[in-house]
């Protein structure tokens, strides 16, 4: 089970433990602290989500809460099993402590040990089944037998489809004397700081196996599960998915006759600036792909089977008292994955698919547009 999702018995009110329920109403709290009421959704939906400056999660979630790496670094400072690996981790956070602040160096250790926190997410995901784990290759299954006929013609899914079947077993990748023997190089001293960075950062950029390939894919997926535990399924379309398909038809449409290429983005009436640059061309049909596939797939999952929907609607019930529903979320979430590209390429370019979509018009009262550049792509 996952560290946190729980090993005490909870009730449950039809589909959703309670667990889950609380998990809704922080992450309504949450997405309230961070969008901008004053500002009109309809008008500027950059300004309605990123204003404020508080994105939640990017598309395969930000840095764990402080509660989160507190509860992490501790659960492995507990875990029974020595290791050398583990105390250089312990080290250096006691070295980063005498000169920054705890919070500090619970981020810098996670940073720098990343590896170590996958360990313990890992170890812990496997005492017992998990909903998040399920849901997780629910999608990635989904995913792959979607594309399966093209898959030998392109490698992303064929890599993703031999992921998939890792991942039933991530903690192979985070075994002790593994972990020892990356590390194993590394001199780490509690009362040299400075010293320990630099060999942290020296070690990162010529030695780490966890920086590319299946290691890093497995890390990344593990600590973005740790972060998805008691979410919706509003939160791991809007996320995971759109990574998925922005993975897919990144690959696709770099590989696409230019001619069909130039028509599609003629099509989409970019604005001008847009126009100017390749890279942000091929952009905008790549996160307009994405988004209008990842939707396509939430909207199947809730219509079926009828649990999904039950859940769907329990979900609602939930967030209804703040104010948002499963749909809000999707949005808000797929939207604040581009904050960091300030308003005039978002507006025009990452938000093009939001701004056709009539589940958004509805759910903001905008009204309707009838032209929809959707069919271009």
């Amino acid at each position: 089970m996952l560290t946190g999702s729980g090993h005490c018995q909870v009730g449950y009110v039809r589909h959703l433990s309670e667990l889950r329920i609380r998990e809704l109403e922080k992450l309504s709290v949450r997405i309230q602290g961070s969008i901008n009421t004053e500002k009109y959704a309809c008008e500027s939906y950059f300004d309605y989500v990123c204003s404020r400056n508080r994105p939640l999660f990017s598309i395969m979630g930000h840095m764990p809460q402080m509660g989160d790496l507190m509860q992490l670094l501790t659960e492995l400072q507990n875990d029974p099993e020595p290791f050398e690996a583990k105390q250089k981790t312990l080290d250096f956070f006691i070295s980063c402590n005498v000169h920054h602040a705890l919070e500090d160096c619970y981020r810098e250790t996670y940073e720098y040990f990343k590896p170590l926190f996958g360990y313990i997410v890992t170890k812990n995901m496997l005492n017992g089944e998990s909903h998040e784990l399920d849901d997780f290759l629910g999608i990635l299954d989904r995913f792959v037998v979607r594309f399966q006929k093209d898959r030998e013609s392109n490698p992303i899914l064929s890599k993703l489809a031999t992921y998939k079947q890792k991942f039933k077993t991530p903690r192979v990748y985070f075994h002790a004397r593994d972990l020892s023997r990356e590390y194993k190089d590394l001199r780490i001293y509690r009362e040299s700081y400075e010293h320990n960075v630099r060999n942290l950062e020296q070690h990162r950029k010529l030695n780490s196996t966890y920086e590319l390939g299946v290691q890093r894919t497995m890390l990344d997926w593990s600590m973005y599960l740790f972060q998805s535990r008691n979410k919706p399924m509003s939160y791991f379309y809007s996320t995971f998915t759109v990574h998925l398909y922005m993975m897919l038809f990144n690959s696709l449409e770099r590989q696409r006759d230019f001619t069909r290429f130039r028509e599609d983005v003629e099509c989409l009436r970019l604005p001008q600036f847009v126009n100017v640059l390749d890279e942000a061309r091929m952009l905008a049909v790549i996160y307009l792909k994405s988004f209008r596939a990842a939707w396509i797939d939430y909207s199947a999952w809730i219509n079926s089977p009828p649990q999904n929907s039950g859940i769907y609607d329990q979900e609602n019930g939930v967030l209804q008292k703040y104010h948002l529903d499963n749909k809000r979320i999707f949005f808000t979430l797929y939207a604040q994955n581009f904050c960091e590209f300030g308003k005039d390429l978002a507006e025009h370019v990452f938000y093009l698919g939001l701004k056709q979509n009539k589940d958004f018009y509805d759910i903001y009262s905008c009204g309707f547009q009838t032209e929809n550049p959707m069919t271009c792509v």
